[in-house]
């Protein structure tokens, strides 16, 4: 799909979902999250199974922030809020507000009030929308039932993050949105990517090639000083470099357009498919990555625990 550059837009795709919130700033701490269940009839699924795709949700945000964050879910009860099957909203975040506030109300009778927790989660029952959730402010609507990917991925809009994009090339090329399989803010759940780490404040200032030379990263799994990503900056955007060790053992290529405004959330990274024409979206120990014009990076050891990277600049500086 192409990339959407609006500030309000509809996916139709596996995490389809809009956010409209500040981007770039720090994610720490404790944050209290209340799950409103709300129906005007069915339950289609059980509050122990919101409970546990909660705990697995906190779980991956606990293990990728290195403990930094830290989610306390209150999950309510299934609560009566709507006389007929509510409608999906007008897409913007005042149709949303008018579309939970019988939800909201119903949990305030409930004892619940939204206003002392850091994000709220309305699951409406049996809504046939078009997407599976909608991020507003520190505001969710989920439409789908509850399962890890979906609440990794809305809870992550709520912290300042876009969508993870991919493309078989960083300029003038389709865009996958969401595409990457590999972030949580993309189609995957391996881990949040060292650029959203980065973004996040869940890692610390990554080294940037300014000159032709030889650069030693790790994964950006452990908690560590040492280098988890190697960043390269061009006049068309800036690069991100990444390795990982599981499943796989190679470097991820990602680029961050320097023009994208996609409101006003962090500009997303679009993971570079296939980068050496091989059929993988990794470069392995001896291959070179091109980026036409730019520069190439070459992968000279790749081990369990590091990778040793040659970066060359093809021209003058860009």
């Amino acid at each position: 799909m192409a990339r959407t550059r609006a500030r309000v837009a509809a996916v139709v795709a596996l995490f389809a979902t809009v956010a409209l919130v500040p981007g770039g700033s720090a994610a720490t701490g404790a944050d209290r999250v209340l799950a409103v269940l709300a129906t005007y009839g069915p339950t289609p699924y059980s509050i122990a199974e919101f409970q546990r795709a909660a705990a697995d949700a906190g779980a991956f945000f606990r293990t990728s922030s290195f403990g930094r964050v830290r989610l306390q879910f209150d999950v309510t009860p299934w609560l009566p809020a709507f006389g007929a099957t509510p409608n999906c909203g007008g897409l913007t975040d005042r149709s949303m507000d008018g579309l939970v506030a019988p939800a909201r109300e119903a949990a305030r009778r409930a004892g619940y009030d939204p206003d002392l927790y850091d994000q709220v989660l309305y699951a409406l029952a049996d809504v046939h929308c078009g997407f599976y959730g909608f991020t507003w402010g520190q505001q969710v609507m989920l439409a789908r039932p509850p399962s890890l990917e979906l609440l990794v991925h809305e809870l992550g809009h709520t912290l300042g993050l876009g969508h993870a994009l991919a493309s078989k090339c960083a300029v003038r090329c389709g865009i996958i949105d969401p595409g990457d399989p590999y972030s949580p803010m993309g189609t995957g759940l391996l881990d949040f990517s060292a650029y959203e780490k980065s973004l996040l404040g869940w890692i610390g200032a990554q080294p940037h090639a300014v000159a032709t030379g030889t650069y030693t990263i790790v994964p950006p799994t452990p908690k560590t000083k040492l280098a988890q990503a190697l960043v390269i900056d061009t006049a068309p955007g800036q690069w991100w470099l990444e390795y990982r060790t599981r499943p796989f053992r190679g470097v991820l290529v990602r680029f961050v357009d320097a023009v994208q405004s996609v409101g006003p959330f962090s500009p997303s990274a679009t993971l570079i498919l296939r980068p050496t024409g091989a059929r993988r979206d990794w470069v392995v120990a001896g291959e070179t990555f091109r980026a036409p014009e730019l520069f190439t990076v070459r992968v000279l050891r790749a081990s369990t625990k590091a990778a040793t990277l040659r970066f060359k600049w093809v021209t003058a500086r860009h």
